[in-house]
C-alpha cells in the first residue's frame, strides 16, 4: 500500500494518481523474432551467416531453439555464440543439419546476434532450407512469454546496409 500512495499526489484535498495517456497505457504485446542474415561479401567458398533474436514489447532474458538446415548444400566450417550474456550454441549434430542455441543474461541482452555460422555451400542458399525455431524465451524476471509470441523464421535475408536501423553490439 505505501507503494501505492508513494505515486499519488494530494491536489487541494484530494489523493489523486498519476495521469497517463492512452498511448501510455497501450503497449504491444510482448513477442519474440528470429532471422538470419547472410554476411555482405559472402561467397560460395566462405559464407557467414548470422542468426539473431529479436525480442519487441520487453527486456529479453533467456531463450533457447534449433537452427536446421540442409547438411549437403551447407557444409559448417565454425558455429559461435553472439558475445553479450551468456550464449551458448551446441554443434554436436551440425553434420547432421542442425544447432542448438540458447542465452540468458539477468539484465538484457545488448546485441541480438544469438550465432554465427561459417560454411561453404555446395549449391544455392535457398536450397539450404534453413529453418529456425524458439522452443522457449523468457524476461530478465524470469516470466515465460507466451508459445504463440515465439516466432520463428525460414530462408536468409541479405545483411541489410548500415544505418538501417539495426545497430551491431560493437556499434553501441
Amino acid at each position: 500500500m505505501l507503494r501505492w500512495l508513494a505515486c499519488a499526489t494530494v491536489v487541494g484535498s484530494v489523493w489523486q494518481l498519476p495521469s497517463t495517456t492512452a498511448a501510455q497505457r497501450v503497449t504491444a504485446a510482448p513477442s519474440v523474432r528470429t532471422h538470419v542474415e547472410r554476411e555482405a561479401g559472402s561467397t560460395d567458398a566462405h559464407t557467414v551467416l548470422t542468426l539473431h533474436v529479436d525480442a519487441s514489447g520487453f527486456a529479453l532474458g533467456s531463450y533457447q531453439g534449433t537452427m536446421t538446415f540442409d547438411p549437403a548444400v551447407l557444409v559448417v566450417d565454425s558455429v559461435s555464440a553472439g558475445r553479450d550474456g551468456f550464449r551458448f550454441v551446441n554443434p554436436n549434430a551440425v553434420s547432421k543439419g542442425s544447432v542448438r542455441f540458447a542465452g540468458f543474461t539477468a539484465t538484457g541482452f545488448v546485441g541480438t546476434d544469438a550465432v554465427r555460422l561459417v560454411a561453404h555451400r555446395r549449391s544455392s542458399l535457398e536450397k539450404a532450407a534453413l529453418v529456425v525455431t524458439l522452443e522457449v524465451a523468457g524476461d530478465v524476471e524470469g516470466h515465460a512469454i507466451a508459445k504463440r509470441a515465439l516466432m520463428g523464421s525460414s530462408g536468409i535475408e541479405d545483411a541489410r546496409p548500415a544505418g538501417s536501423g539495426r545497430r551491431s553490439p560493437e556499434s553501441r
